[in-house]
């Protein structure tokens, strides 16, 4: 299966689910209110609602920093510490003192 950008709808016993998948994601993306899934009386406010969800995702400025940048907490952390490290940050100068033995 390939990463593709999609949305759609998906019947379950009481109504329609809503869902959308975005390219950096491997998995579609269920709308929900919380812990629970939101439950549409039909198929057209389902796929509705996860084209809205879906778009806003897409114009959103968290996705466009993250298509370019760090996807995760660890490689932002690991760019951030070799940013500071490697010339991109403060210098910060080390004195060392000698002890008597």
């Amino acid at each position: 299966m390939t990463n593709k950008c999609d949305f759609g709808s998906h019947r379950i016993p009481t109504g329609w689910i809503a869902w959308f998948r975005l390219y950096h994601h491997g998995e579609n993306r269920v709308l929900r209110n919380g812990r629970d899934d939101i439950i549409f009386p039909s198929e057209r406010e389902a796929e509705a609602a996860a084209k809205d969800e879906f778009l806003r995702q897409m114009n959103s400025p968290i996705v466009a920093e993250a298509i370019t940048g760090p996807t995760s907490r660890k490689a932002l952390a690991k760019s951030q510490f070799e940013k500071l490290f490697r010339g991109g940050g403060k210098t910060v100068e080390v004195e060392r003192k000698e002890t008597a033995a």
